[in-house]
């Protein structure tokens, strides 16, 4: 039998994760031009992650063989377990070169017992690993299938785990990076649109994008550089926990909501920014990506961040994309210095590092290593 790939997104439904699925779909068809490729998912993701692969690369959406699974009945775990096992068997018997763009816990624990000696499976690891970081708190029954129990079962001879960074992959603990071999290591794939670049600002505005929970950290902030220079404006791309937030930080930051906002308004807020603020403590994004550092780069915004695994060697690579702070104590200081000593110059020269930096997560580029860290070869 030919060689083929068949693409399994098994949780997600509608928007979830179709962008990154839609450009991972598009890295496995650059990397595998000349053979057969499939993606099945839920009938509403499916339809999107086609949308987007469709405008982002019409010829390649052509080319992709797109299956729907049956609905989910219910949320019970048994319910779940037959839908998973049912989804897993009917994967695995196609025959097919497998990969999962993401697997909950329950569903790996059914992965391996499932899997034959003949598979090759190779499944993409998102937020469920954060748990190992911390010992497990899970209660029965859902102990049973813990990610700390499940990673340590016997691997299948053909399973091979993909990870979301080579620093997610490094800051995983010793017992359980040990238990995930074989692994490959990919960056996060991403469709960019073309970034607006102009002319330099004539005023700075600096912005968060996403789910800024209690607004603490963006509330110190924007009060301390206020004091000192009341001209610099803040401005919130997404969304607060509450109402009591939104009171707190109105009086620093601009179009607080406590509800998510349209996309299109989304897109109208970001394209207004100047500048963009990652403010999380030191140890986050240690085990995860994050779609924020995406949403910086897909705008070109010169980026003020606090320290972090994930973005530090990204920023290593880039240093004129920003500037890098230790802490968020000394997020003020920076911004007050970037108002400060702004010139169109630098401005320019920070927007083209992160234009350069955008084109290591093309699904073209990611297609030149994929083969290697999948374990697959050329499948030729």
């Amino acid at each position: 039998m030919k060689p083929a790939i068949l693409v399994v997104e098994p949780q997600m439904e509608e928007h979830f994760h179709a962008p990154f699925n839609a450009a991972f779909l598009h890295s496995v068809a650059c990397a595998y031009a000349e053979v057969p490729v499939s993606f099945r998912g839920f009938a509403a993701h499916v339809e999107t992650v086609q949308g987007i692969l469709r405008r982002s690369s019409p010829e390649t959406a052509d080319r992709i063989s797109w299956e729907t699974l049956a609905p989910l009945k219910s949320k019970s775990i048994a319910s779940r377990w037959m839908h998973n096992r049912a989804v897993i068997r009917q994967a695995l018997h196609t025959g097919r070169h497998l990969l999962f763009t993401s697997i909950s816990r329950l569903q790996l624990l059914q992965l391996k017992s499932l899997m034959g000696a003949s598979d090759r499976v190779c499944v993409t690891l998102h937020g469920d690993i954060d748990s190992l970081e911390r010992p497990s708190r899970d209660r029965f029954p859902k102990s049973l299938y813990s990610m700390h129990r499940v990673v340590k079962m016997r691997n299948p001879a053909g399973l091979r785990y993909l990870f979301l960074s080579k620093s997610i992959y490094n800051h995983v603990p010793a017992e359980f990076r040990q238990a995930m071999t074989p692994a490959g290591i990919v960056d996060h794939p991403y469709h960019f649109a073309p970034a607006i670049t102009g002319e330099a600002p004539r005023e700075l505005i600096f912005g968060v994008f996403g789910n800024s929970g209690d607004g603490r950290l963006l509330e110190q902030v924007a009060r301390q550089v206020k004091q000192q220079n009341p001209a610099v404006r803040f401005r919130l791309v997404g969304f607060v926990q509450d109402e009591e937030t939104v009171q707190r930080l109105a009086p620093f930051v601009e179009d607080v909501t406590s509800k998510p906002i349209p996309r299109s308004l989304f897109i109208e807020r970001a394209t207004s920014l100047t500048h963009t603020l990652w403010l999380a403590p030191p140890d986050s994004y240690r085990l995860r990506a994050s779609g924020a550092f995406f949403d910086v780069l897909a705008y070109a915004k010169p980026l003020v961040y606090t320290a972090n695994p994930y973005v530090d060697p990204y920023f290593a690579g880039a240093p004129e994309m920003g500037v890098r702070c230790g802490s968020v104590d000394e997020v003020p200081a920076a911004i007050l210095e970037l108002a400060g000593t702004f010139t169109a110059e630098s401005y320019r020269r920070s927007q083209q590092a992160i234009l350069e930096l955008r084109k290591r997560f093309t699904p073209e580029q990611l297609a030149k290593r994929l083969p290697n860290e999948l374990g697959w070869g050329d499948l030729k």
